[in-house]
This record gives C-alpha cells, sequence and structure tokens, in this order.
C-alpha cells in the first residue's frame, strides 16, 4: 500500500513539474530587477527595419533631386536664344543670364527654344541610374525581411496576451511590450508612404523633362513607377495593430 501511495506520489509530482515549466521558461524572459518581459533581439530587429525604411526614405529623395529640371541652366539657355548661342558671345549671354536670371538677355524664339532643350540634358539620365539602382537594392532588402519582422511581432503579441491573461506579467509590462511594436510599425509604414509619394514625384519631374524635350527616359520613369508599386505594395501588409 505505501509503494503504491509513493508511486502515485512520485507521479503526482513529474505532472506539477511538467505544467510549470513552461510558466518557469517564460518566467525566465523577466529582466532580474525590471520585472518585464525582454523581447530585446526582436525589437533590436524592428529598430534595424525602421532604418532600413527610413534609408530608402533618403534615397528616394535623391531620385527627387537627380530627376528635377535644372531651371536656371534652361531659363539661361532658352532666354540668350538660337542664334545668340550659336554666336561668339554666347558663352557670355548665358553667363550673365543665369547670375541675374534672363533679364537682359534676348529673347529666344520658340524655334531656338525647342533646339536647345534637345540639346541640353535636362536631368542627369546616368546619376539616376545609379539611383534607381541603389533604391532597388535598399526596396529588395525591406521586401525580404519585412515579412519576417511582421510575423515575429504576431508572435509576440500572442505571447504577450498569454502572458497578460495568466498573469505572468502586469498591465504596464505588457503596455509598454505592445507599445514598442506598434510605434515600429508606424515608422516603418511612414517610411514606406513617404518613399512612394517621392516616387511619384520623380515620375513627374522626368514627364516634365521628357516634355521639355529631352529623350530616352522611358526605362527610368518605368523603373520608378515599379518601385512605387512595390513599396506601396510593402506598405499594404503592415496593420498597425
Amino acid at each position: 500500500m505505501k509503494t503504491t501511495v509513493l508511486t502515485i506520489s512520485l507521479a503526482a509530482a513529474v505532472l506539477v513539474s511538467g505544467c510549470a515549466a513552461p510558466t518557469a521558461d517564460r518566467a525566465a524572459q523577466f529582466g532580474p530587477s525590471s520585472g518585464t518581459l525582454s523581447f530585446k533581439e526582436n525589437r533590436e530587429n524592428d529598430a534595424g527595419m525602421v532604418e532600413q525604411t527610413a534609408a530608402l526614405d533618403a534615397l528616394m529623395r535623391d531620385i527627387v533631386r537627380n530627376s528635377t529640371i535644372k531651371h536656371a541652366a534652361v531659363g539661361a539657355a532658352v532666354g540668350c536664344g538660337i542664334s545668340v548661342l550659336a554666336a561668339s558671345d554666347a558663352s557670355g549671354c548665358l553667363r550673365a543670364a543665369a547670375a541675374g536670371g534672363v533679364v537682359g538677355a534676348v529673347s529666344g524664339n520658340l524655334a531656338g527654344k525647342r533646339e536647345v532643350a534637345q540639346r541640353m540634358e535636362l536631368v542627369s539620365a546616368n546619376d539616376l541610374v545609379r539611383s534607381i539602382r541603389k533604391s532597388n537594392d535598399q526596396l529588395d532588402g525591406i521586401t525580404t525581411h519585412l515579412p519576417q519582422m511582421l510575423a515575429q511581432q504576431q508572435e509576440d503579441v500572442a505571447t504577450l496576451n498569454q502572458l497578460k491573461a495568466s498573469g505572468a506579467i502586469s498591465e504596464h509590462a505588457y503596455d509598454a511590450q505592445l507599445a514598442d511594436i506598434r510605434t515600429s510599425r508606424a515608422e516603418v509604414a511612414e517610411a514606406l508612404v513617404l518613399s512612394a509619394d517621392q516616387a511619384k514625384l520623380a515620375q513627374n519631374n522626368l514627364a516634365e523633362a521628357a516634355d521639355q524635350g529631352q529623350t530616352g527616359l522611358e526605362w527610368h520613369i518605368r523603373a520608378i513607377e515599379q518601385m512605387e508599386r512595390e513599396t506601396l505594395s510593402a506598405r499594404s501588409t503592415i496593420s498597425l495593430l
């Protein structure tokens, strides 16, 4: 009889210890003095994604700058007119017009305006290609790692909900962790929207350059349009919890 009681007691102890193990494992995640769960590594990964999307926005702003028409140079050339450009004092006229606007420069005729626009590079196609490639590389990294970040955050939120329900963490600790996740998501989403806005602006700039006579910009416009679509697609995967 004593043997039977001892066996039952040992079995019960094993069951209790087995049930307590997950709680002990979760408790081990608490900081020694803060009493809050440590998702440090995951939040560091979130911060990395925030930095990546901010870098994409900066690169897209470079594309906007490189796609902006050099209005001062165009105005000076058109103001001097095609007949003056062919004359010996063309450089002097251009310098004067660029320095003080087109005031005092010879009014260009329509034929001269078209020829100057065709001969001048209103935007630097080579600079644009470099900027587009850098932005594409950055966007590729984001679209690869963003789903992983979102999935990990969803898992963290589920764990936080379980721990809160079981009383393993305080309301304050729960709110702090959830706020960190929400903040990183909002910052990533905002940076992606801003990047898409920059892409749209760059497309408009290049369309204006094409209207004024620069050729060979079709590839650049299509590439930037594709980046806009991919950026908005990435943004659409983010819910703000």
